[in-house]
């Protein structure tokens, strides 16, 4: 897992933010991009194939699990809109 030093969450969160301002979509259509099954949160595997997705990026397991932590403030290891909407458009 030597790629996970390199790696931060930050990063794919700034990653995503660029994704959404160059496609000109809001926090709530790239949540609901990666809603798969419209349950109104984001699991590990939509979030993996949602980044797959809008970055072309790849990301380990343990690295899904890391943006999922820093992302769910209510600790339900999901990201519902409100944390994924308060991670896209805080400013820099």
């Amino acid at each position: 897992m030597s790629d996970d030093d390199t790696w931060s969450v930050e990063e794919a969160i700034s990653n995503l933010k660029a994704a959404m301002n160059e496609s000109n979509q809001t926090a709530a259509d790239v949540f609901s991009s990666i809603d798969a099954n419209d349950d109104g949160e984001i699991n590990g595997p939509e979030l993996y194939k949602g980044l797959l997705e809008h970055l072309g990026d790849a990301l380990s397991p343990g690295q899904v699990s890391m943006i999922i932590k820093a992302l769910d403030a209510n600790d339900d290891n999901r990201i519902d809109l409100g944390e994924l909407t308060a991670a896209l458009e805080e400013e820099e």
